[in-house]
């Protein structure tokens, strides 16, 4: 009895030995599987950062052109702004042949309020797909980027306001406009049309005041601009450097 009880118990410890075995064998399998879903789904998520850091660099691209672009037509106003109302230190006198009506339609009434073209950011963060940035300082810098992106959104719809409600009444009610639709239809008769004294009409207290309103606020937009443009700039560096360490 005591030999049957010994081997029985032998059996028993052998069997609860197998069963643990195959027990820890089956827990290994599913932490093998786990780690191989882990490493396949961290491969996805890898892949697809690397495709919107890739679609965020060439939006970004394309922006910092664009970006380049909108500050020299800025740049041109504000030149055009100071050369009508004749306060560069290095001009000589204006007269009223030198403003001719196309210079004067142009400074006057021209104003650009085009932003960079972003689709490619806007539509990966109503999707939520910025969220995969894994890199907290790419990610950070995109955040300080709309900020600023926002700064200048603001300003420009503030000089629009100012245009549209005080600076476009020059043209409304201070010239003659008929002479001034040539630069746009050449084909137009204007010779019977009385000729515009821009001396004249820039001598006005109220037209200096809301050209140098004007700018001013071109002057704001300058310097809104590059901040952008240099927000665009870093995240080109960064983002380069981070799709060449991949």
């Amino acid at each position: 009895m005591e030999n049957l009880s010994a081997e029985q118990a032998g059996k028993t410890s052998k069997y609860f030995k197998y069963a643990i075995g195959e027990i820890i064998l089956v827990v290994i399998g599913i932490l093998i599987a786990l780690q191989i879903n882990n490493w396949n789904e961290n491969r996805k998520e890898t892949i697809e950062e690397t495709a919107v850091l890739k679609n965020l660099f060439e939006n970004l691209s394309l922006a910092k052109q664009q970006s380049e672009l909108l500050i020299l037509q800025e740049e041109d106003l504000k030149s055009s702004l100071i050369f009508i109302l004749g306060i560069n230190s290095n001009q000589a006198k204006i007269n009223k042949y030198i403003i001719t009506d196309s210079i004067f339609e142009t400074t006057v009434w021209d104003l650009q309020t085009n932003l960079p073209t972003l689709n490619t950011y806007n539509d990966l963060k109503s999707t939520n797909k910025l969220s995969l940035i894994k890199n907290k300082i790419i990610y950070k810098k995109f955040n300080d980027f709309e900020f600023r992106l926002n700064m200048l959104k603001d300003i420009l719809e503030d000089r629009l306001n100012v245009h549209q409600l005080r600076i476009d009444a020059i043209v409304e009610n201070e010239i003659n406009f008929i002479p001034l639709i040539k630069f746009n239809i050449p084909t137009v008769y204007i010779e019977n049309e009385e000729a515009n004294d821009y001396s004249k009409i820039l001598s006005q207290k109220k037209t200096r005041n809301l050209l140098g309103m004007k700018l001013s606020f071109t002057q704001d937009v300058i310097n809104y601009r590059k901040n952008v443009d240099k927000e665009i700039q870093e995240l080109l560096i960064l983002l380069t450097t981070e799709l060449q360490n991949r």
